[in-house]
């Protein structure tokens, strides 16, 4: 019996050691701020130590190790420098030196290139309880399912209200609980929403890394509020409604640098409130968005935006290509409607963006939210919403290849074929 004892113990002793030195994992790694040559890599684990990443090309064979810079802590951020472009590395944050398949990351290709892109947009994912993260999985499966029964993308753009009170708790439950086969081989880019605010965003600023250095192209920011970044030949900007930085502060001034030095042939802005929709918040109702949609929709619009990816509103809406609406949706003229088709090459036909011009069309969409849609819509005012769900919770998949971009929004509820792309489109510029 002793002996059965002093095994027991010994092997509790070998278990607190191994604990000691790299720490259970808490929250697993998520990927941030992925260039050509460099990987953010954090996660949380459940004791203090120092953040160590191994990692290597072979899946079985991590020859590689990168250690944080930082002294003992929970949270850990590892950067990962000198890696070669368009390159499959794998890796572990538990010391192993083999790596699950699923744990890897893809080094981006230098910026400028026209090789294809697959984004995947996600809005108010960790908004509301955690009862609704049956729907949030149903959001996630139905992603999986499109992309080949794969999880990984280029990239994530979450859309804001990444947690209900930006409390630690729900961002663990609502958000990376359900997002975790995403992001530990999918770098994620976040926006701050207006539940994301609820402690002055403290833990939103400890959980998210953004490129606000200029790491991946874009001016710097040098605040996590807003920032931008190439990927390809595609540039994103993510501007922040949240903060008191409305009308010709210095957001817009950044704003209006930033696409002044953009060489790239495709623009997006993300940002949580709409400048236009008729869901949940309606902004034919809003002082604060006619604020903010006449201090930034010209500086996108002068410099060729084309598509602006908004949340907040908890339903999908998009609209045709239309050009300066600066005032309420009612009050559209034939002047703002650039192309009023579907946009669809097996209906009417693709919209046709001369891409030596700006003031070309800009395409509005509000994103599905990942885990809890509002059905107590009675009226939408957004200019012709082609589809809308009052019900359904989705996602929306952007294709990126050269001088074509496709658009389409997963549903998590079939249509009565039992298709769930509720809608799609394709911009191509000549």
């Amino acid at each position: 019996m002793n002996k059965i004892r002093n095994i027991f113990s010994l092997l509790i002793v070998i278990l607190t050691l191994a604990s000691s030195i790299f720490g259970g994992v808490t929250r697993k790694p998520y990927l941030q701020v992925v260039t050509s040559n460099s990987v953010i890599i954090r996660w949380q684990t459940d004791i203090f130590t120092v953040g160590k990443v191994t990692y290597g090309t072979k899946i079985d064979s991590l020859t590689m190790v990168a250690i944080s810079s930082e002294q003992e802590k929970i949270n850990h951020i590892v950067t990962i420098d000198n890696l070669k472009p368009a390159t499959k590395y794998y890796y572990s944050v538990e010391g192993k030196k083999k790596s699950q398949y699923q744990n890897y990351f893809i080094t981006a290709n230098k910026v400028g290139s026209k090789d294809s892109i697959r984004i995947w947009v996600i809005a108010d994912f960790g908004q509301t309880s955690s009862i609704y993260n049956k729907r949030r999985k149903e959001t996630v499966a139905v992603w999986r399912a499109f992309n080949n029964n794969d999880y990984h993308a280029n990239f994530v753009l979450s859309l804001g209200d990444q947690t209900e009170d930006d409390t630690r708790f729900q961002l663990q439950h609502n958000f990376f609980n359900q997002l975790e086969n995403v992001l530990v081989n999918t770098p994620l880019y976040t926006v701050e929403g207006n539940h994301d605010n609820h402690d002055s965003l403290k833990n939103y600023y400890k959980t998210f890394s953004h490129p606000t250095k200029g790491e991946m192209g874009g001016v710097p920011s040098y605040t996590q509020d807003y920032y931008s970044f190439d990927y390809g030949n595609v540039h994103v900007v993510v501007l922040s409604t949240e903060i008191n930085d409305f009308s010709g502060g210095e957001q817009a001034k950044w704003l209006k640098k930033d696409l002044e030095d953009n060489q790239q042939d495709w623009l997006i802005a993300c940002l949580h409130r709409p400048f236009h929709s008729g869901g949940h918040h309606k902004t034919n109702k809003d002082k604060i968005a006619e604020i903010q949609r006449k201090a930034w929709l010209p500086i996108l619009e002068d410099h060729g935006v084309d598509l602006i990816l908004q949340g907040h509103n908890h339903d999908y809406e998009r609209s045709y290509l239309v050009d300066n609406l600066l005032n309420i949706t009612t009050h559209i003229t034939e002047a703002n409607k650039i192309d009023t088709g579907l946009g669809r090459i097996d209906m009417d036909g693709a919209y046709i963006k001369d891409k030596k011009k700006t003031h070309q069309g800009t395409i509005f969409i509000e994103v599905a939210p990942g885990g809890v849609a509002t059905d107590d819509f009675t009226h939408y005012e957004i200019f012709p919403v082609y589809f809308h769900s009052t019900k359904n919770e989705g996602s929306l998949v952007l294709d990126v290849e050269g001088d074509r971009m496709d658009v389409k929004f997963l549903s998590t509820e079939p249509d009565s074929k039992g298709n769930h792309i509720w809608d799609y489109f394709t911009i191509i510029k000549e």
